[in-house]
């Protein structure tokens, strides 16, 4: 069986969103699942000494907004930047790795809810409220999952995965890795495409 696709992501990204609604088809297309892993991705960023792109010089911020819209249009994905941004996205990332381990049938489609929740109708995705709803609406149980949400060992988990992430130098989101290439970013999915298809290049 062809490896998987291993797609770090957090939820408060833009970038990460845009790969998001493509990386399945893409993933298919060469008989690959993707594998869903979801950091904390402000973590990841103290570790490198960065921050988010809106919260830097006041002209890459600027940039950084024109061109997640843009981003998104040119790959046909629905957007809007949510107000207020960035966002916290602790809680939905809990929420997702309970649905993992016992929902899986239901945890991508959580994943896609979430994500277009954000980003397309400015839901408060890390509100309590809204993942019940949310994991119910895909055929889960929601109050077990804001349960997992102040489960210790859910917390642990999450710590778990950004720490591995930085271990193997993640430092920013959509971080992509195909059979131990890595890719950073959602334009980098041609490449990608290309790689899977030919090899090495």
């Amino acid at each position: 069986m062809m490896k998987p696709i291993q797609f770090w992501f957090d939820f408060s990204s833009p970038y990460a969103y845009i790969a998001s609604e493509q990386i399945e088809v893409l993933a298919a297309k060469h008989n690959r699942v993707v594998d869903w892993r979801v950091v904390m991705i402000g973590a990841v960023f103290k570790n490198a000494g960065t921050g988010p792109l809106t919260t830097r010089y006041p002209p890459l911020a600027q940039y950084a907004k024109h061109d997640f819209a843009r981003s998104a249009r040119f790959c046909n994905v629905p957007y809007t930047l949510p107000d207020p941004f960035p966002i916290l996205s602790q809680n939905t990332a809990r929420a997702l790795l309970w649905m993992q381990a016992h929902a899986p049938a239901h945890a991508t489609s959580f994943l896609h809810a979430a994500f277009q929740g954000l980003f397309v109708h400015n839901a408060p995705i890390n509100n309590s409220a809204w993942i019940e709803k949310a994991v119910n609406a895909c055929g889960a149980n929601g109050t077990a999952a804001v349960a997992a949400c102040s489960d210790s060992a859910i917390k642990d988990q999450l710590k778990a995965h950004t720490d591995e992430a930085i271990a193997q130098g993640i430092f920013g989101v959509p971080w992509i890795v195909a059979d131990g290439e890595t890719f950073w970013g959602n334009d980098r999915l041609p490449q990608l495409d290309a790689w899977l298809q030919k090899g090495r290049f």
